[in-house]
């Protein structure tokens, strides 16, 4: 269970980071593909920094964690992704499903339920 549990959020660490390059580098689609399309020059720097950085953020502890088998480095990358959740549910409280996103909350809380089963079986293996 240890191995699927590093290579789990090893791919999840992989996975955020191509997003977040993919938000630097290839801005216009990436920020249409999240529904932000038309946006202005500023937004730009706003998909690069903020966005991205969460993504790149979260991917490079996740890769981390997993190659150094350690939960402890994981609670950044589950709050943000548990921030995100919130918002989400506020998103969806205020303005109904189609705005929240129903598939991405449930990425997110998959994302959240995998990070805290690799804390956890990491703990139990040390």
């Amino acid at each position: 269970m240890v191995v699927v549990a590093r290579v789990g959020v090893a791919l999840l660490g992989a996975l955020f980071l191509v997003i977040g390059a993919g938000l630097i580098f290839n801005t216009t689609d990436a920020a249409a593909d999240l529904g932000l399309p038309n946006m202005m020059a500023a937004g730009y720097g706003t998909v690069r920094a903020d966005i991205a950085g969460f993504f790149l953020g979260g991917g490079l502890i996740s890769v981390v964690a997993s190659f150094r088998k350690d939960g402890s480095l994981l609670w950044p990358v589950q709050l943000l992704v548990l921030l995100a959740l919130l918002g989400r549910v506020f998103t969806l409280v205020v303005d109904g499903p189609v705005a929240a996103g129903l598939t991405s909350m449930g990425v997110e809380v998959a994302i959240l339920v995998l990070l805290l089963w690799a804390k956890r079986v990491w703990q139990q293996a040390s």
